[in-house]
């Protein structure tokens, strides 16, 4: 049950600084995928002092495909005809990439608020 707790508590903090990230349309750089033709965009901003929130969409539309907070400043996101790789030292089991094209789930999360 604490953890439960614990959790959601953490969801919230993360859910706010979203929203904090949305509300800062200037706080946010892009990067066109050089691979399938420009196919994909990725979004960053910093969240905090020490989180970047990623968001990935297709070029053109608005919809976001995935969403992914990590803690690796100055390193460069990386497009390959597979993946965005965006930390390549994360050993969790998002392994520092998003699939191209984003799988099921992480569409799915991204509808979360």
């Amino acid at each position: 049950m604490i953890v439960i707790l614990l959790l959601g508590i953490k969801y919230c903090f993360e859910a706010r600084a979203r929203v904090r990230a949305d509300d800062n349309p200037d706080g946010w750089w892009s990067s066109v995928s050089d691979v399938q033709d420009g196919a994909y965009t990725a979004r960053r901003a910093f969240v905090s002092n020490d989180t970047i929130l990623l968001r990935l969409y297709r070029t053109g539309d608005p919809t976001l495909l995935a969403e992914r907070s990590y803690q690796k400043h100055g390193v460069e996101i990386l497009w390959t005809e597979h993946e965005l790789i965006y930390d390549t030292a994360d050993d969790s089991y998002l392994g520092g990439g998003i699939q191209l094209p984003p799988t099921r789930l992480d569409r799915f999360l991204a509808r979360l608020p």
